[in-house]
């Protein structure tokens, strides 16, 4: 069985799940930086009880590092110790130190990215130093046309650029089919519900997230209840909610997994107003339970699952007027609405974590 080697800085309970899925092809080790990065604001619901299908190695026992070089990663790379190696970071110190290491040996390795934008201000030595880190892979995993750009841009060769859902959605995470509105009532009076229709948002309460601009939206549409799920809320959200008289919008605060699944299925519109989101796996949660998706040209997610007009819409970042007419468009017309849950149902399908480790498991069978 083929040894592989996959490095990631963080066990992130979605990755946890695609290499068990993968470990079930290969033999999978997975190396990751640290278990932990509670300093940079990151938390996971994960243990070592869920690790099934392949072997976990720990760089530190301890927090994660961004600016700071663990030495003991080298050994896991030297040549012949594993047929395939896949990287997944090129910024970390610790990363950028096994890259480094594996050009100057000439050691095969693939790169695995889930997205990136082209920064058009990025020039100069900046430019060349991540040119230098992109470049040379023998294969690269993408999951959208903007990330080829991206990493062709970067110095990546286009023919050696594959395509793989990314996903966190197993294939029983998908509804076989669109909620009635009767059933979405029921889910509604579950959750103390007492608009007709929702929209719902779910995210850390930061502001790239954009909940700002979704609550200035929100003062367009008053007859329609906004959920947002997203932890702890700031002073500064509720300060925004009470100056513009945002009696339709609720925080509904932290959530289990179970309980965020509720609001999914009550919700009848989805919206991720992100400023910037590198992917935003929250939108393969929404079409996956059938919703209507409203998000911005800045999420490599919405831009590769929703189709404007088909299953939802893509505006502008920042901008709320934009944002509240899809809003209305979607919710003001059942018949819409019905036909956007259908094509959002559908497209998502081919998205899961099954199909996830099966485009990886041909591409390491294939390509030479």
């Amino acid at each position: 069985m083929k040894k592989v080697l996959y490095f990631n800085n963080l066990p992130s309970p979605y990755r946890v799940d695609f290499l068990n899925e993968l470990g079930k092809s290969f033999d999978v080790t997975a190396l990751f930086e640290a278990g932990k990065a509670e300093g940079m604001g990151i938390r996971f619901n994960w243990n070592l009880d869920s690790v099934r299908n392949f072997r976990v190695r720990f760089l530190s026992e301890g927090e994660l590092h961004e600016k700071r070089v663990n030495w003991s990663v080298i050994p896991f790379f030297r040549k012949n110790r594993f047929d395939e190696i896949i990287l997944t970071n090129y910024s970390y110190f610790t990363a950028v130190a096994a890259l480094i290491y594996i050009k100057f040996h000439h050691i095969p390795y693939y790169m695995e990215t889930d997205g990136g934008f082209i920064r058009s201000d990025e020039k100069g030595l900046k430019k060349k130093i991540k040119t230098f880190l992109l470049s040379g892979a023998q294969g690269y995993f993408s999951p959208s046309d903007e990330s080829d750009d991206y990493l062709v841009y970067y110095g990546a060769e286009r023919s050696r650029i594959h395509r793989y859902p990314f996903t966190s959605l197993w294939q029983r995470d998908i509804l076989p089919e669109v909620l009635s509105a009767e059933e979405k009532q029921i889910c509604k009076k579950r959750l103390g519900m007492a608009e007709e229709k929702a929209v719902l948002g779910v995210g850390q309460f930061i502001y790239r997230k954009g909940w700002d601009v979704l609550l200035r939206a929100a003062a367009k549409f008053p007859e329609y209840g906004v959920y947002i799920v997203g932890g702890s809320v700031p002073q500064e959200y509720s300060d925004l909610r009470e100056k513009l008289h945002l009696g339709n919008v609720h925080f509904r605060g932290f959530k289990s997994g179970k309980e965020i699944a509720e609001y999914y299925r009550a919700a009848d519109v989805f919206v991720l107003p992100t400023r910037e989101d590198i992917w935003g796996l929250v939108i393969n949660e929404a079409m996956g339970y059938g919703l209507p998706v409203i998000t911005t040209d800045r999420c490599l997610a919405g831009l590769a699952l929703v189709a404007n007009g088909k299953n939802g819409y893509i505006v502008s970042a920042g901008k709320a007027g934009p944002l509240a007419e899809s809003v209305r468009l979607i919710l003001g017309n059942e018949e819409t609405a019905a036909r956007m849950s259908e094509v959002s149902l559908r497209r998502i399908k081919a998205y899961t974590v099954e199909n996830m480790a099966a485009e990886h498991k041909k591409i390491l069978d294939s390509d030479k």
